[in-house]
């Protein structure tokens, strides 16, 4: 039976559950949330987010999300936006294991890559963790 050892989580806006951040160009990133879990031996640890993108042209530029833990990249996504005026939800998800035990900080970042017009971070934006052994 799985055990449950630890649960964090960013949620910059909870109150409106919507959020407003610019996304810069590589080689520069936005934090879009962080926290700490502790693992146990043998530990998993279940990382999601689900982030909010609005794009007003006919021409924006692709999205690099990372989930970094303590400085190391761990996860890489990258999310091609609509074109138009369009909002969509992008949901990430991760299994990070075979680590030792220990306390973990976990960061998601964004970063925009190539020449077009930059996408905004618009809401909802979540970002969980779940340690089970």
């Amino acid at each position: 039976m799985a055990t449950i050892n630890d649960f964090g989580k960013s949620v910059p806006s909870s109150f409106s559950q919507s959020s407003s951040f610019p996304v810069r160009r590589l080689p520069n990133s936005t934090i879009l949330g962080q926290f700490g879990l502790s693992a146990g031996a043998n530990s998993l640890i279940l990382l999601e987010a689900t982030v909010g993108l609005y794009n007003n042209t006919p021409n924006a530029a692709d999205l690099i999300f990372t989930i970094v833990r303590n400085a190391v990249q761990i996860f890489t996504a990258r999310s091609s936006p609509w074109s138009g005026n369009s909002y969509e939800a992008v949901h990430l998800s991760f299994t990070d294991s075979g680590i030792p035990a220990g306390y973990y900080g976990y960061s998601l970042v964004v970063s925009a890559a190539g020449t077009g017009s930059l996408p905004t971070i618009i809401g909802p934006l979540v970002f969980s963790g779940l340690s089970i052994s």
